[in-house]
């Protein structure tokens, strides 16, 4: 059976990305923000059974899957694969500076 490892960088990321949606005014309540990132993490630890695609460049990992959350975001989650283990390297969205150049392979 597959194993998902979100690693540290990744944990630090998603947890301050609830006070970012908040603070930033995405969200009027910070629980539906909170409500929001778990959504993404709840979506993260599926990765081994959707669809994944290889990167562009492997910067932030060999393998990305992607998760449409509305009808604005799309969350890219990168990874790797060794053995059964999926390492979850990096997480971005389709706003950031990163997608093009990781996902698409625009410089």
């Amino acid at each position: 059976m597959e194993k998902v490892i979100v690693l540290p960088d990744v944990e630090d990321m998603l947890l301050k990305l609830v006070s970012i949606l908040f603070h930033e005014e995405y969200f009027s309540f910070r629980q539906s923000a909170k409500n929001y990132v778990d959504e993404i993490i709840n979506f993260i630890y599926t990765v081994p059974t959707q669809r994944k695609k290889a990167t562009h460049r492997n910067r932030y990992g060999n393998w990305y899957c992607a998760f449409k959350i509305n009808k604005h975001t799309t969350w890219y989650i990168s990874f790797n694969v060794e053995g059964d283990e999926y390492n979850i390297t990096h997480i971005t969205n389709n706003h950031t500076a990163d997608y093009p150049r990781y996902i698409r392979g625009i410089k």
